[in-house]
């Protein structure tokens, strides 16, 4: 087994790692130089959804203010729709145009594609063992986020 300062060492290198892949495959046609966050902002307002600007700041844990700052870039770039709520007024409403669709479906390939490769060398027991101890790490840094 590795010591503690070795798994530090494989989850830091591991997130860095795919960080860096993750920007690598920001460069194509679809995704017209985006950034890493602005991807994330769209994968957060949801394929199909369509969801007040409130929820959004609360999945990506940032604040509305920031939020908003994204959302006006994006909206100009043609990514996302801004709307406000029928019901109430005062909601902004989030939802992708047929371009932030794009992005979302190659982001979304590219995290399958990803993890199909990187697990393909594990036994289905290997990669059974392998959840479940990243359920448990994952629980551990959710309760600090």
């Amino acid at each position: 087994m590795g010591s503690r300062a070795d798994i530090d060492d494989l989850l830091s290198g591991t997130f860095n790692s795919i960080l860096r892949i993750e920007e690598r495959s920001l460069d194509n046609r679809l995704t017209e130089g985006l950034t890493i966050t602005e991807v994330h902002t769209i994968v957060a307002i949801g394929l199909y959804e369509q969801n007040p600007m409130n929820v959004i700041a609360a999945r990506l844990c940032v604040t509305t203010a920031t939020l908003t700052t994204a959302v006006n870039k994006l909206e100009k770039r043609g990514f996302i729709r801004r709307e406000r709520d029928v019901e109430d007024r005062r909601k902004v409403m989030l939802s992708l145009t047929k371009k932030g669709r794009l992005v979302y479906r190659a982001h979304s390939l590219f995290h399958k594609q990803m993890i199909d490769d990187a697990l393909s060398g594990l036994t289905d027991e290997e990669e059974r063992v392998l959840t479940t101890a990243l359920v448990k790490v994952k629980a551990f840094f959710d309760e600090r986020a």
